[in-house]
């Protein structure tokens, strides 16, 4: 990275936190804290800056008024807070119905600090509508993407307004601690930095202790280590006395652990029960009410990764499906230039365990990307189960292709063992960013623990990027849907044509071709009895007399490029005209008409 950009990723940091200067109660009417305000929607609209939840809002708005032809806004629910929850459909309103084109769902802002991910949403957005390629222009004939940008937007609003970075939550009261109350004890910016980071107190019996590769970084005791020793917290205070600090913040249901599907209990932050959040059910209504979304992509931060399916142990994929996700992830590593493309059960999670596992494709050092051979599982490294996840859900449940883009990576893989680690990211921060992002250990004053440490890394930079890797991160994310979107199935009828047999009798035929990759339905839901064949039909005009048994006839599952005939005879002695009309609702509605002639 250039020192051009090196300044600019400081500087623009730098001049949100002085704008920010004040108080620790928040900004006033909402006002972002870190980052100047987001222009409005135009065509020339670069993305350097994050949107907050009225911003997302207004974007929205101005796109629907701008493009009446080719979006169309609408509001699926309500959050916990109340905020419209936004679901933007594009496509050409006069190229046919958008319930008769293959569909694409899009989300962002699930994880409440990735606000990365929304920014990747607003790129598509922005991209489908002021893009001047005739490809694009095609793709909306035939396609829709519904987008909704945000879509657990009350914790990303403390992100953007307060000095707290959120879990990954919704903001139904939870109580974690078991106390009998909900909420109580969260974070707060004791240094008035207007960000509440980490603070580690010394205490022989601490856990912790600090990196010998890098003093700055914290990491588990080990027997033999020498100390110091530490406890870490979240910065705060205990408010309700009980001795832990931080450990009962704004809610507690993690709205990525509460899809129905493969919900469990035993998941941490799950919630009561699957698809107990009232943002999750919006979600899951409007999937289920719209049955020709065929593929997904569900943006977050971070890792520069590309996931999939399956996020738990106990699910396996049925091979055809499998081969398709990894067919696609290794075109999602060519146009993302991402290193890795893992199920999210593989991936290196917990961090400090390794990739390049069976399941696995990836970029090696000389930027060539492969896949490990069957059996070579020597740094296979920890598991990570996910169960409740969006990916997993809208496979098994819909028939849906899905991804989830860990969007963004911090620093370099400099020593080629599969993954950037705190050392790595620190060295970056150092060489490349200026020391913008880790903000260094300085001693504090604790009310109730005495002399601490406050620091770690900040809100941006190390989970969303800053400077011009914004921009970046958001084309090459869009580059993605866009191709995943030109993948999905699409049927057509080629070939239609009639003959004469005599007697005023004709054999109709035609070809049904799928001209997307992917096939009409998944293997998950032909396996489990769910699958819906494509279907054809023959409509005749007046003096036309069919003689086959049915105008209708089931063709079943067409792979991905590949293509069924279709036949009926029918009786026209004066001629006339018949349609061959066959749809899908993954696929699409695609017809064409015939002239028999006397």
């Amino acid at each position: 990275m250039q020192v051009w950009c090196r300044v600019l990723c400081v500087a623009w940091l730098a001049v949100g936190l002085t704008r920010a200067a004040g108080g620790q109660d928040g900004p006033p009417n909402g006002q972002k804290l870190y980052y100047p305000e987001c222009q409005r929607f135009a065509r020339s609209l670069t993305f350097d800056c994050y949107h907050s939840y009225p911003e997302v809002a207004r974007f929205l708005e101005d796109a629907a008024s701008q493009f009446p032809q080719y979006a169309r806004l609408e509001s699926i629910g309500k959050s916990y807070q109340g905020r419209d929850l936004w679901v933007l459909t594009v496509t050409d309103f006069n190229a046919g119905s958008p319930e008769h084109k293959p569909a694409m769902w899009v989300d962002g802002g699930i994880d409440a600090d990735e606000v990365i991910a929304t920014e990747a949403a607003l790129g598509l957005v922005h991209r489908l509508l002021t893009s001047e390629d005739p490809s694009m222009h095609a793709l909306l004939r035939t396609r829709v993407f519904y987008i909704a940008p945000a879509v657990i937007p009350d914790a990303s609003e403390l992100h953007h307004t307060t000095p707290e970075r959120p879990r990954d939550t919704t903001l139904r009261p939870w109580d974690d601690d078991g106390d009998g109350a909900t909420d109580e004890d969260g974070v707060e910016d004791l240094d008035g930095d207007r960000q509440a980071l980490q603070m580690r107190v010394r205490d022989p019996a601490g856990s912790m202790t600090v990196d010998e590769r890098d003093l700055r970084l914290m990491r588990r005791r080990r027997p033999g280590d020498a100390g110091p020793f530490y406890r870490v917290y979240t910065e705060g205070m205990d408010n309700d006395g009980d001795g832990e600090y931080n450990e009962d913040r704004l809610g507690g249901i993690d709205p990525n652990r509460n899809y129905p599907g493969n919900w469990s209990i035993e998941q941490g932050g799950s919630g009561p029960f699957a698809g107990s959040e009232l943002e999750l059910r919006a979600m899951l209504d409007f999937i289920i009410a719209h049955p020709n979304i065929a593929a997904s992509q569900h943006f977050h931060s971070s890792g520069g990764v590309v996931l999939r399916p399956p996020s738990v142990p106990n699910m396996t994929l049925p091979e055809p499906d499998l081969q398709l996700y990894l067919a696609m992830s290794r075109r999602g590593l060519e146009v993302t230039g991402y290193s890795l493309a893992t199920s999210v059960y593989d991936w290196n999670w917990p961090r400090g365990s390794r990739n390049r596992k069976p399941s696995q494709v990836y970029r090696d050092q000389e930027g060539e990307i492969r896949g490990m051979p069957d059996g070579d599982d020597a740094n296979a490294g920890a598991a990570y189960p996910a169960f409740g996840g969006s990916i997993d859900a809208l496979y098994q449940l819909f028939g849906v292709l899905a991804f989830a883009n860990e969007i963004y990576q911090m620093g370099d893989d400099t020593d080629g063992d599969g993954r950037v680690d705190g050392v790595e990211q620190l060295s970056y921060d150092d060489n490349e960013m200026g020391g913008a992002v880790f903000k260094e250990w300085a001693e504090f004053e604790h009310p109730q623990l005495g002399t601490v440490e406050i620091g770690g890394w900040r809100k941006f930079g190390q989970n969303n990027p800053i400077g011009d890797r914004l921009a970046e991160e958001v084309r090459r994310n869009v580059d993605f849907a866009i191709m995943q979107a030109e993948h999905m199935p699409l049927l057509v009828v080629s070939d239609a044509k009639s003959e004469a047999l005599g007697g005023g009798v004709y054999r109709v035929t035609a070809t049904v071709r799928n001209e997307g990759y992917q096939p009409t339905e998944l293997a998950v839901l032909r396996q489990n009895d769910r699958a819906v064949p494509v279907r054809a039909r023959l409509e005749a005009g007046d003096g036309i007399e069919l003689l086959s048994a049915s105008g209708k006839m089931d063709i079943g599952t067409i792979a991905g490029y590949g293509e069924e005939d279709v036949e009926w005879l029918v009786r026209a002695p004066n001629g006339g005209a018949v349609t061959v009309v066959t749809w899908h609702r993954k696929a699409g509605k695609a017809t064409a008409t015939v002239n028999t002639r006397r």
